[in-house]
């Protein structure tokens, strides 16, 4: 898969069902407008939830031709609350953040009574198309842990692993990144990247520490006559922190003409999560990645 073309025509072509997402708090133009544009094409249907008044204010100062149904919420923790208890009941498919803290949407998420945390990591999960390669990478985590531990990593790596079975990729070739390819006592994440090649993996051949060129570059890997199995052709990175998670993302947009889908996964529905400084065009392939791997379809 290239690009976001490429994942849009795929759903076409598996007939993907319309997905019931729920915004919450939904009083952010340029979200709604995304979710307006998913909602024409037909691949959502959208519930908004949030201040009722500010909602449609909202919609009635940028002229959104919409008709959606509004749930009233007073406060943001409420808004995601109601979400969280929509998705527990299988009354939506999709969450998707508008303005609202991330905190106080995932602390509903994971609450231990009433949330819908599958897994036990949650993690940020993004694909991004590079261009001049023609191709996407799945990248994490550059969004959600800070400093991931070694049982954290681990759920890193199988929640972008699931994300890639569920794109149909059969076999992912997971990089671990490090500052450099050979293990470092000194540095704790290459220790545990290596620890993390040596555990079984299911359908997927995970290696590391890895550097970025070996990972991407099979031109880097001839060069340095590296005989690891990914030879240039990872298709998931995975950052040691989210301090490099977050850059590695950021330069693979910012630097290279990409574009970037971001999601939250590890829960029963995918969660819609991009960055405040993210564009319409970002939260509209956010949607349509959520959609592609929302249990049901592909």
């Amino acid at each position: 898969m290239k690009n976001f073309v490429e994942l849009e025509a795929r759903l076409v072509r598996e007939r993907m069902t319309q997905k019931r997402l729920a915004l919450v708090c939904a009083d952010e133009v340029n979200t709604l407008e995304a979710v307006i544009n998913m909602e024409e094409r037909g691949y959502i249907k959208p519930i908004l939830l949030g201040n009722k008044e500010a909602i449609q204010d909202v919609i009635r100062e940028n002229n959104l031709a919409v008709n959606y149904e509004i749930i009233h919420c007073d406060k943001p923790r409420e808004a995601a609350q109601k979400a969280v208890a929509l998705a527990k009941a299988g009354e939506v498919d999709l969450i998707m953040k508008g303005l609202i803290q991330t905190s106080d949407l995932l602390s509903a998420v994971v609450k231990r009574e009433t949330g819908i945390r599958e897994q036990k990591v949650l993690s940020h999960v993004a694909l991004v198309e590079i261009p001049f390669k023609e191709t996407m990478y799945i990248m994490s985590d550059g969004g959600m842990i800070p400093t991931p531990n070694f049982d954290q990593k681990v759920g890193i790596i199988e929640n972008s692993i699931q994300l890639a079975h569920a794109l149909g990729i059969e076999e992912p070739k997971v990089a671990l990144l490090d500052a450099a390819e050979h293990t470092n006592p000194h540095i704790q994440s290459s220790v545990d990247s290596e620890t993390l090649s040596q555990r079984e993996w299911e359908h997927a051949i995970v290696e590391g520490p890895i550097s970025l060129d070996l990972a991407v570059s099979k031109h880097a890997a001839e060069i340095k006559k590296w005989n690891g199995h990914i030879q240039g052709d990872a298709k998931i990175l995975i950052a040691p922190d989210i301090i490099s998670g977050n850059i590695l993302g950021k330069v693979g947009t910012l630097f290279t003409d990409g574009k970037m889908a971001g999601v939250i996964q590890g829960a029963k529905v995918p969660i819609v999560l991009t960055s405040r400084g993210s564009n319409r065009d970002e939260k509209i392939n956010s949607i349509l990645l959520a959609c592609s791997i929302a249990k049901g379809d592909l």
